[in-house]
């Protein structure tokens, strides 16, 4: 007796016992990006940033989602001055023969800062490039 009362007990609670309601709140892992600044700070972003779309904004701060333009490749690193990539002295020694007029690798010009004079601003934004390294 008692089991059919605990069988009827369960059959009762069946049919009260409902699906819930399942959610996968929408979100997508996006490659793509590129570099955002402002000031002092930049950013480069290449995976998990938000959609393409406007950008998200908080006080100062801008982050905008997008894809990366053209061949896909990273910006170049301006302190690898002898293009072998790596940052190391041979790029600062091939930097001081060009700002010394001896020679220049191929396609480098010791006008770092691209202002048309080679003057002490360009061996200090050099510097500061190296120092920063990539």
């Amino acid at each position: 007796m008692h089991r059919m009362i605990g069988a009827m007990s369960v059959l009762a609670l069946v049919g009260v016992a409902q699906a819930q309601p399942f959610e996968i709140a929408w979100w997508t892992i996006d490659g793509g990006g590129g570099i955002s600044s402002g000031g002092v700070y930049s950013v480069s972003g290449t995976i998990g940033q938000p959609d393409a779309g406007s950008a998200m904004t908080g006080g100062t701060f801008s982050v905008s989602g997008g894809f990366w333009v053209g061949t896909g490749s990273t910006p170049p690193c301006l302190a690898d001055f002898d293009g072998d990539g790596f940052v190391d002295f041979f790029d600062f020694d091939a930097y001081v023969a060009c700002f010394e007029g001896t020679v220049c690798p191929p396609g480098k010009t010791a006008d770092f800062d691209g202002d048309g004079f080679v003057d002490f601003f360009d061996f200090d934004a050099y510097l500061a490039a190296f120092e920063a390294g990539c």
